[in-house]
């Protein structure tokens, strides 16, 4: 890694090392002092300046301002600046907005390593699934939550879209937390509305426009996790509302799970997954995106044609595309925003929505709008915050 990162600049090999301690630093942090601790009383906040001095050799400054000024304590060429803050875009932002703190990302990347579930990601949700199971819990299949029951200050139950009804004094939504209060029901069905109204006007993550592809032949040329960053800066960071506006060759991810799990494609096959960052619709102010989507497969080919990865058009045999409206009916995502709200410093783990409901007495939340934040670890550990408070109200 140094001696790439020399090639690319030279002296880059040796402030690496110097970013990744400080990174490591912001992740050790951060981490015990803010990821995993819930803030559920005034006390929690007043002892945040009691944890300066635990920033150790972490610069306060440097956690606050824009990711991409904090960089350049360190690098001078923006390849090198854009693919250390890649990760930006998972929490909403770009490395102009997003505050250094967010260093912690490529920290946690970069030296506990990244790790793949073999079999694919469905196999943690079989292993969640077998887990609940063994405590008792019993799935419901080919129905959803249609509404949550209120009565008397409290959940009473959950309406399921098969007309059941299940009777509950605890019900945890794993909706995106701002559409979870659409499903209120009963006593509490106004305070929803309105409670829905003021964080659906909060500022929200990136929409994705995501191709799956099945490939007749490998594509060599591509790795296991591949980023692609335009040329254009600042200006390619902008989430296109339309076609017009997309880059010629754009910023996104490409995944080819096969390089690692030979089950993910058939011999001499490839699936790949490419994430392509456009506005939420929120910030498209439409649920129109077919134009886009096509705009988008097009750069993403000719991107990958130009950085003599070839031309795989001919190769799809089959097409898989989610755009932001079908993240929203499939998931619940508040303006199909496909990580939720953004995390600007007003919007970070403590300054998030509570896990739990301080009106409605048993309603609970989890996943990437409540806290910490959005992303499979950080969703997890909201899920144990959730898990925690609900053994604190009923112990």
């Amino acid at each position: 890694m140094r001696a790439q990162l020399d090639t690319v600049e030279p002296g880059a090999g040796a402030q690496y090392d110097r970013f990744l301690k400080q990174a490591r630093a912001s992740l050790n942090m951060g981490v015990p002092n803010f990821i995993e601790k819930d803030f559920t009383r005034a006390s929690d906040y007043l002892r945040l300046p009691a944890l300066l001095p635990k920033l150790g050799g972490v610069s306060l400054p440097q956690l606050l301002e824009p990711h991409d000024r904090m960089l350049k304590r360190y690098f001078k060429d923006w390849r090198i600046r854009g693919l250390l803050s890649f990760q930006d875009l998972y929490v909403g932002l770009s490395p102009a907005t997003a505050p250094g703190v967010f260093s912690l990302l490529a920290g946690t990347e970069l030296t506990d390593g990244v790790f793949y579930p073999a079999g694919g990601f469905a196999t943690v949700v079989k292993g969640l699934l077998a887990a609940a199971e063994r405590c008792g819990a019993q799935f419901h299949y080919n129905c959803a939550a249609a509404g949550i029951e209120t009565a008397g200050g409290r959940v009473t139950g959950v309406r399921l879209t098969d007309g059941s009804h299940l009777p509950a004094d605890i019900v945890v939504s794993n909706r995106d937390l701002p559409a979870s209060y659409t499903l209120l029901e009963g006593e509490a069905i106004e305070y929803g509305t309105q409670r829905h109204g003021r964080l659906a006007a909060m500022e929200y993550s990136a929409g994705v426009i995501s191709y799956c592809w099945a490939l007749k032949r490998r594509a060599p040329a591509l790795l296991h996790h591949n980023v692609f960053l335009s040329g254009k800066g600042e200006e390619a960071w902008q989430r296109a509302r339309s076609a017009e506006e997309l880059q010629q060759f754009p910023n996104f991810y490409v995944h080819c799970p096969a390089r690692t799990d030979p089950t993910a494609a058939p011999d001499g096959r490839d699936s790949v997954m490419v994430l392509l960052p456009v506005a939420n619709m929120q910030q498209s102010g439409t649920d129109e995106y077919e134009a886009l989507v096509t705009a988008g497969r097009e750069a993403i080919l000719r991107t990958m044609a130009a950085a003599g990865i070839g031309d795989i058009a001919e190769d799809i045999e089959e097409e898989v595309v989610t755009t932001p409206p079908q993240w929203r009916d499939l998931y619940g995502l508040q303006h199909g925003a496909a990580f939720g709200l953004s995390h600007g410093l007003n919007q970070l783990a403590p300054f998030r929505p509570a896990v739990k409901d301080q009106r409605v007495d048993g309603l609970y939340f989890v996943g990437a709008s409540t806290r910490p934040g959005n992303g499979v670890p950080l969703c997890m550990i909201s899920a144990a915050l959730a898990a925690e408070r609900i053994q604190q109200d009923h112990t």
